[in-house]
């Protein structure tokens, strides 16, 4: 099944208290920001890089119905800037003054290493380890014959509430479904909901084993996990134009009289252009910022 590995990853890294039952809300919350700005409805990078920490502060403040920043800033146990610098996906940068911040996307398939991570839970205490889910992992519990299934979002959270989500889901699902479900169908999945509420005392040791194609998922602590992991995608071969290409000390000898002739404009283009971006990202979000404050007055 793999070997117990302790070595610490991005979530390892992280400072914050991820096994709160609201910060799966803040950090799909903040995602979905990020994602409405920076990306198109075809998942394409819109040109916005870089959002402003304030602004999204604000709209993710009103959007999850915060009476104010420092409300929701309590709920934090600190500033939102401080809650960002110690999420292991974001990167933060302060621009004359000002703090704007950037989520790292996944790695590409190609680079995916397809993962499955064990942990034997033995006491209510293992259910309080964080699980970081992946958009692409699905969960097992072999003893119930029990699986989350990959839904495209990451998860955050501990396993005691990734399994009181799971009850939670399946309950409103038969609620809502009425008559489309038999009977038969709806006693299953209550039975269900009713198994996984006793596996929250943890009557007696159970597995919880992540499956992940893409192999970012982690928990914290990593001790006592056990990892089989794929190996690392090997590098495609060079092709005969990349064989033909000058080598890298000839290509830019090459290119240093460009480069030293463009120095006095490319920069300062370059510049002009990423503050134009994160312009152009500070007034949407700004603009979106107004409309949830808007739409909570009303």
């Amino acid at each position: 099944m793999g070997i117990p590995v302790s070595n610490s990853g991005l979530l390892e890294a992280s400072k914050i208290d991820l096994s709160h039952q609201e910060m799966d809300r803040l950090v799909s919350e903040l995602e979905g920001i990020w994602g409405s700005f920076a990306l198109d409805h075809n998942g394409e990078p819109t040109g916005v890089e870089w959002l402003p920490v304030d602004h999204v502060g604000q709209a993710l403040c009103t959007d999850l119905g915060y009476e104010d920043m420092p409300e929701f800033e309590d709920a934090l146990k600190g500033t939102f800037e401080a809650f960002l610098d110690n999420l292991p996906n974001v990167v933060k940068e302060t621009r004359n003054g000002r703090a704007f911040f950037q989520i790292r996307p996944d790695p590409p398939q190609a680079a995916w290493r397809d993962t499955t991570m064990t942990v034997r839970i033995n006491s209510t205490k293992d259910l309080w380890r964080v699980c970081l889910k992946s958009p692409n992992a699905r969960i097992e519990i072999p003893e119930l014959e029990f699986e989350i299934s990959a839904d495209g979002k990451r998860h955050i959270d501990s396993i005691y509430n990734h399994i009181a989500a799971a009850i939670f889901n399946l309950g409103n699902y038969v609620r809502q479904a009425g008559t489309s479900l038999t009977e038969d169908v709806k006693s299953k999945i209550m039975d269900t909901v009713i198994a996984l509420n006793v596996f929250l005392d943890v009557p007696e040791p159970f597995t919880w084993i992540l499956h992940d194609p893409s192999g970012v998922s982690e928990f914290k602590p990593m001790e006592d996990v056990e990892v089989a992991r794929a190996p690392a995608p090997e590098p495609e071969p060079a092709s005969d134009a990349d064989a033909a290409a000058p080598a890298p000390a000839a290509a830019a000898a090459e290119s240093a009289p460009q480069v030293a002739a463009a120095e006095g404009g490319g920069g300062a283009e370059e510049r002009a252009a990423a503050e134009e971006g994160a312009a152009e990202g500070e007034a949407a979000v700004q603009q979106e910022a107004e409309r949830l404050a808007a739409t909570r007055l009303d």
